[in-house]
């Protein structure tokens, strides 16, 4: 008994130390890549909106201290696109929510995306799809496709084509957080947020096309409209004086009673049933200014940022469903290179409307659009 408990407990550490050496790699190559390419570990292109939050929560969430009913928040939300600086790619779309109307600190950060279920859901998955991003991505991500087929499902629910508006997505964690009301429950949760109003059919979703090959991600050849096309409809809706509206809702669940097993459930690729566990109104949303470039490209996110009755579950391995948000609270080192940089050299200007531009990317084997 004695010899058993100690090779679990030298398995533990085992794996406790590959998942910091794995951390530590990751970052280092993330952060080297932000400080010499100006730009975001992920999600480069974006803009940032101004707004207010005021907690308004259905009866059925229990009582929070920090979702405090009436609770008002100022706010900064971010809407982005995974990797490529162009509004007319087939991309994962985004949004980061920083409940302060600061560049930096807040109480509360939170990271949602486009779809139900995600590329890579563990440390050792994200280390996997990062090597085939590195060797130049679109047809480089096959073989990682091929490998693991919930990726290839997840890769064609996430992406996003010529959606009518940033503000007409569904976001979601995807990840699993912590809650622990006022009863002392902890209780894990996920979040999303949606456009008001919303019918429950979500713009830009992908045709049948698009959804097996999710790789595939250029611009249609037709395409005409330039590379900011939706960012600039959204500040011109603002400047004209239009209200984004959202709620930001919210997902309930109870560990298993043996807290020493971790369910398969927990992973960011299995999706909660919404009918037994329903997403709950937590707040509503106000987005009333679009920021300038400078200011977004200043402002930053990090789920570090939390309240501890909000917490963020420690992983204990790569293959531990909570290493992915282990990977990105350490992302914050990729924030500081990059704020150093622009430190050094300026804060990056706005991307070019042209796709003859020499920053514009193509991906194999799609041709270049005209």
């Amino acid at each position: 008994m004695i010899e058993h408990k100690f090779f679990l407990a030298l398995a533990a550490l085992f794996d406790r130390v590959v998942l910091a050496l794995s951390t530590l790699g990751i970052t280092l190559l993330i952060a080297l890549n932000s400080f010499i390419g100006k730009v975001r570990m992920s999600h480069t292109n974006g803009i940032t909106l101004r707004g207010r939050l005021r907690v308004n929560a259905d009866a059925r969430v229990p009582e929070h201290d920090f979702f405090e009913q009436g609770r008002t928040f100022g706010c900064r939300v971010r809407h982005g696109a995974a990797s490529f600086n162009d509004d007319a790619k087939l991309v994962v779309r985004s949004a980061s929510l920083k409940l302060s109307d600061t560049r930096g600190k807040s109480p509360l950060d939170l990271l949602m995306n486009t779809g139900r279920l995600p590329l890579f859901w563990n440390a050792r998955t994200f280390m996997q799809f990062m090597r085939r991003s590195i060797a130049g991505k679109g047809k480089h991500y096959v073989p990682y496709l091929k490998k693991h087929p919930q990726a290839a499902i997840g890769g064609g629910d996430s992406v996003r084509r010529d959606p009518v508006s940033l503000h007409k997505l569904v976001y979601q964690t995807q990840t699993s957080f912590g809650f622990i009301g006022r009863d002392d429950v902890f209780r894990y949760c996920r979040y999303r947020l949606v456009p008001v109003p919303f019918d429950g059919v979500e713009t830009g979703l992908p045709d049948e096309f698009d959804r097996k090959h999710a790789w595939l991600q250029n611009p249609l050849p037709d395409e005409t409209r330039n590379r900011n096309y939706l960012k600039d409809a959204t500040r011109q809706a603002l400047e004209a004086g239009e209200v984004m509206r959202y709620k930001l809702q919210i997902q309930l669940r109870l560990p298993p009673p043996d807290s020493t097993i971790q369910p398969e459930w927990i992973a960011a690729i299995v999706a909660w049933d919404e009918q037994a566990f329903p997403y709950l109104d937590l707040a509503d949303l106000e987005v009333t200014e679009a920021m300038s470039v400078r200011e977004s490209n200043l402002t930053w996110f990090d789920i570090s940022h939390h309240p501890k009755t909000l917490p963020v579950p420690k992983a204990r391995s790569i293959d531990d469903a909570h290493s992915l948000n282990h990977l990105r609270m350490a992302g914050v080192w990729a924030v500081r290179a990059r704020l150093l940089r622009y430190l050094l050299t300026g804060v990056p200007k706005a991307i070019p409307e042209s796709r003859k531009a020499k920053d514009w990317v193509g991906v194999p084997p799609m041709a270049n659009p005209p």
